[in-house]
């Protein structure tokens, strides 16, 4: 913690900071758990500028204060407390959880929470304001239909920056464009969209005894929910003691597990890719490939 950093929280919070350690997480922010000396614990995430600017909008803490408060407002998903936030300085209730991953209880305990904001629908696909992607905001103008919107607001804007950054492959960004003409071949059109938290990986799911204490880092958009379903598989997060349960309270569609899920998987490889480089891009350009065979 910076001197600066340190005066700023002091004076926010009325109390000296008397610990500070740093949490795991943030790619774009660091995150500090502080107690101060009237004995109160808070998680603290600050923001730096981007260092190389960019025509785009950078996302702002202010952006997630916003998500979670609608999540909050939901009434469906346990969030932290928001107790100050700026563009680039947010002060949250801190929030003790259990490390390790999440056996079958836990899992089932999410897809009940999972499932429930999934509940919360309206008659379009969007939000009513950008949402975060690394430094960045997703565009999230409203519309009709599904698929334009997918193919639009997520995998071409997210393929063309990382393509720009030259973080793909040669030639993915074609294929990428050829299987975009093409999204209505694997997925049909639904009705009304769902809210989801965006972002949920195990990362962001905070566990405590057995069950789901918070989520954390959303970025929140009504969507077709199979598209949050499929991230929470990407990264190992969840079994079949998930889906079993997420099943007692909306259906899954078989074709999900068959021909769906890997093509969701496309948009947070294509994100990672673009923010991280490594392995990323080839694993998105894999997928592009075997679609398009």
């Amino acid at each position: 913690m910076t001197p600066d950093l340190r005066r700023r929280l002091e004076r926010i919070l009325g109390s000296a900071i008397a610990q500070s350690r740093p949490l795991s997480g943030g790619n774009i922010a660091e995150c500090l758990r502080i107690v101060t000396q009237d004995g109160r614990a808070f998680a603290v995430k600050s923001m730096a500028p981007l260092a190389q600017p960019t025509d785009l909008p950078q996302a702002t803490l202010k952006d997630e204060a916003f998500m979670l408060d609608r999540l909050r407002a939901s009434g469906k998903v346990p969030v932290p407390a928001v107790h100050h936030v700026d563009r680039d300085l947010m002060v949250l209730e801190f929030i003790p959880c259990d490390d390790g991953v999440a056996a079958s209880t836990e899992q089932e305990c999410l897809a009940d929470i999972v499932a429930d904001l999934h509940s919360v629908t309206v008659p379009r696909y969007g939000f009513d304001r950008p949402t975060p992607v690394g430094p960045l905001q997703r565009p999230n103008d409203w519309s009709d239909t599904w698929v334009p919107f997918l193919r639009d607001r997520r995998l071409m804007f997210l393929g063309r920056l990382a393509h720009d950054a030259g973080r793909l492959p040669d030639g993915c960004l074609a294929r990428l464009e050829r299987l975009c003409a093409r999204l209505e071949d694997w997925i049909p059109e639904r009705g009304a969209a769902s809210l989801i938290h965006g972002d949920l990986w195990i990362g962001n799911i905070l566990f405590k005894d057995r069950k789901v204490a918070a989520l954390i880092d959303p970025a929140c958009y009504f969507a077709d929910p199979e598209i949050e379903l499929a991230f929470l598989t990407l990264f190992g997060g969840v079994g079949e003691a998930f889906f079993d349960r997420y099943r007692e309270h909306r259906p899954v569609d078989p074709l999900f597990f068959q021909e769906r899920r890997t093509l969701y998987h496309l948009e947070p490889l294509l994100a990672h890719a673009w923010f991280f480089g490594g392995g990323y891009g080839m694993r998105a350009d894999e997928i592009l490939i075997r679609y398009l065979e």
